[in-house]
């Protein structure tokens, strides 16, 4: 049997998104060609091929942070509808999302090991007395399209609840939230430039954490507390730390792909994790009109056309 699927992948830096890869899952053999704006994969096999092709999928998605969109599939040159791929609301990405940083860029890890280890890691449930299937569920879900209307705040709750599933499930003991998201953050992107991140928005850097921590305990039992992320955008008097709340919500967003990658035996380049923060504080910077230089490319070539006063598209 062979699978051929066209997809669609957004217009990114060629040499940072073109790649071709070569790999082997379950039996099934996998050629795949990212060019441009599109992906192309053919699968062969006499079985395993839908289980190996939403295996890549998801593999894909962490290192883009999207869903690649489905355009054209065809089995054995008989031409099928695009929507059977679909099978679980998660595969239909939010717009949003699409403006994730690659953290793979042209060098995506789609090794035989990395996707045996991310399918066993992915799918321990019951029978392993885990939960981790259900927490990497939930984290695609979070970004489809069937929560784009979420209330932000609950979002940021529910990716709380996320990260904490996910530091109990792979290190299997806990001591509070605070202790979860320190294991969370741990070798992933720089803290300083966290950090800095975080000081734009006048919230004490060295205190997220524990930030957080009362942004969890707040929106999942209704307790009021004064050191909650909720209550400092609540008083806040400056239009920025409207900004707060998504802010931590793409931090988190993009410090779970990386800890699922890595469960997966994925090595990421530390300097493309750092491009990936530093873009989302040149966000911060562009939408608020910071006396602050951005230092992404995007966001560097934005800022340049609004000091000219010319607007991007």
């Amino acid at each position: 049997m062979k699978w051929i699927v066209n997809m669609k992948v957004k217009n990114y830096i060629r040499n940072w998104s073109n790649q071709d890869i070569h790999t082997k899952y379950m039996d099934v053999i996998v050629d795949i060609k990212i060019k441009d704006t599109n992906c192309m994969l053919m699968l062969e096999g006499n079985q395993n091929i839908d289980d190996v092709f939403r295996l890549i999928w998801e593999l894909l998605s962490l290192y883009d942070g999207y869903f690649y969109e489905p355009i054209s599939y065809e089995v054995d040159g008989i031409i099928k509808d695009r929507e059977e791929l679909i099978k679980l609301g998660y595969f239909k990405t939010d717009k949003k999302w699409y403006e994730s940083e690659l953290i793979g860029r042209s060098k995506r890890d789609l090794s035989t090991e990395v996707i045996e280890k991310y399918d066993k890691f992915r799918n321990e449930g019951m029978t392993d007395k885990k939960m981790t299937k259900s927490v990497i569920n939930a984290f695609y879900y979070l970004k489809s399209q069937d929560y784009e209307k979420i209330n932000v705040n609950h979002r940021l709750s529910l990716l709380l609840n996320i990260a904490d599933g996910f530091i109990i499930n792979t290190f299997r003991k806990t001591n509070n939230v605070k202790g979860n998201l320190d294991k969370l953050f741990k070798e992933t992107v720089d803290i300083q430039k966290l950090k800095n991140g975080i000081s734009l928005l006048g919230i004490d850097e060295e205190k997220f954490k524990y930030v957080l921590s009362e942004e969890r305990h707040m929106f999942d039992h209704y307790i009021y507390k004064e050191d909650s992320l909720a209550t400092f955008v609540y008083n806040g008097n400056e239009e920025i730390v409207d900004y707060a709340t998504w802010y931590f919500v793409y931090i988190l967003e993009l410090v779970i792909r990386i800890n699922i990658l890595k469960e997966a035996g994925v090595t990421l380049n530390q300097e493309v994790l750092d491009y990936a923060l530093e873009s989302i504080n040149d966000w911060i910077i562009y939408e608020n009109d910071l006396d602050v230089e951005c230092t992404t490319c995007h966001y560097q070539i934005a800022q340049l056309h609004k000091s000219m006063g010319i607007e991007m598209e």
